[in-house]
């Protein structure tokens, strides 16, 4: 079939079967969704067909760890064909469990892997930009599954002036939006980020940001102190006790501190944050699973302090959920912690399964939705989250 005449039926659809497939800053490996979608924005109907993971090989998040940080050009374009093969080594193995051929999907949608992001303006001669990369060839996925793909979502919202995250807060609207209930969507993956809706909220009245670190300084912290990259339902940190001291001066790292719109990533609570506050603890005396009880309770305490500050003073707001997501919320002693203080501001925490969403796939299923969109032609970027200058649709398309 023509390709041209083959994105067109496609686009003209109003009801779609997606691929949505997505690797976090952890750098675990790709999730995979096979997705009916239906409608538009809060009008979307959707039903998840199937679902599946590919782990990294450790070799492979081993160098997209050290390339986030330290990477040179060859290290970031040889891993994006690799990336772009194991998506599409991930698809297909979803595909062929579930028996869907590829002639019943019309697109997948893939979030690829952030290797960098810069969220602050930089200058280079007289042009200033942000800039935000996710690898994980395009053209690789396409040529691999046959199949009409769509990435490289963040771009177009930092060229429309945005942060290009965070990037779910279109599809926190569409899914999670009460009519009665005010809610806060937070999402613990390496990074933890809220996003803002209030009752029946309309797209312009949500907004989104980065509250801080999320798993990202505690898989770190555990490398390097116990050589294995996280601690398993939180049981490390409730061996041991956090440091008030440690953590107050942690509190007051900038980004925390910092206004909406923000996002962060590995520049900011990466391996260099990490290794300070190992070396720092070991000289205030903690021992190591003290270490990653305070980097846990940052996590908290950081997600807790933009509520106070950039949420919840907002008198004609009014919240009572928070809806929790993200690999944190395997990690018990974060569950535990948040919960706490939540209680203490009146607000109740549930999980996306109490909603209908599997947490581990919501990003994937996040992918499926921007895609959906993206085809339809319809904006998929919040501003009010990203700061962008306008609401574009996020998206280039390889058939």
């Amino acid at each position: 079939m023509n390709l041209a005449l083959r994105l067109s039926q496609v686009m003209d659809k109003e009801s779609r079967l997606i691929i949505g497939a997505m690797s976090g800053t952890s750098a675990d490996g790709v999730d995979v969704v096979v997705v009916s979608l239906e409608g538009h924005g809060r009008s979307i109907k959707w039903r998840l067909i199937s679902k599946g993971v590919l782990p990294y090989p450790t070799d492979v998040k081993r160098r997209i760890l050290y390339s986030s940080e330290r990477g040179c050009a060859e290290d970031i374009c040889v891993l994006s064909f690799v990336i772009g093969h194991l998506f599409s080594k991930a698809i297909i193995e979803v595909l062929e469990s579930s028996a869907i051929s590829t002639s019943e999907v019309d697109a997948i949608g893939s979030h690829g892997q952030t290797i960098y992001h810069m969220p602050e303006y930089t200058k280079v001669g007289n042009t200033l930009t942000r800039c935000s990369l996710q690898i994980g060839n395009l053209s690789v996925i396409a040529e691999n599954t046959g199949l009409i793909t769509v990435g490289d979502f963040r771009s177009r919202d930092v060229a429309a002036g945005g942060h290009g995250a965070p990037i779910i807060a279109y599809v926190d609207w569409a899914l999670l939006t009460s009519k009665t209930v005010g809610r806060l969507v937070q999402n613990i993956g390496g990074i933890a980020n809220v996003t803002v809706l209030p009752p029946n909220a309309s797209l312009s009245e949500v907004y989104a940001f980065d509250t801080g670190p999320g798993n990202m300084v505690i898989d770190e912290v555990m490398r390097t102190l116990f050589a294995t990259d996280l601690d398993v339902d939180g049981t490390t940190a409730a061996k041991g006790s956090p440091s008030d001291a440690l953590l107050e001066e942690l509190m007051n790292h900038w980004f925390i501190k910092a206004p909406p719109p923000k996002t962060a990533g590995r520049r900011e609570f990466g391996r260099s944050f990490a290794n300070y506050v190992i070396k720092k603890g070991f000289r205030m005396g903690l021992t190591k699973e003290d270490i990653v009880a305070t980097v846990s309770m940052l996590t908290v305490k950081s997600i807790v302090y933009n509520y106070d500050k950039y949420v919840l003073k907002n008198p004609k707001r009014r919240f009572s959920e928070v809806i929790l997501g993200g690999g944190g919320v395997r990690n018990k002693f974060i569950v535990r912690e948040l919960e706490r203080e939540l209680r203490k501001r009146g607000l109740r925490l549930l999980l996306h399964e109490e909603l209908g969403v599997d947490s581990k796939f919501k990003e994937a299923l996040g992918m499926a939705v921007l895609t959906h969109e993206a085809l339809s032609g319809i904006p998929n970027n919040v501003p009010r989250a990203t700061g962008a200058r306008k609401a574009v649709v996020m998206g280039l398309i390889a058939l």
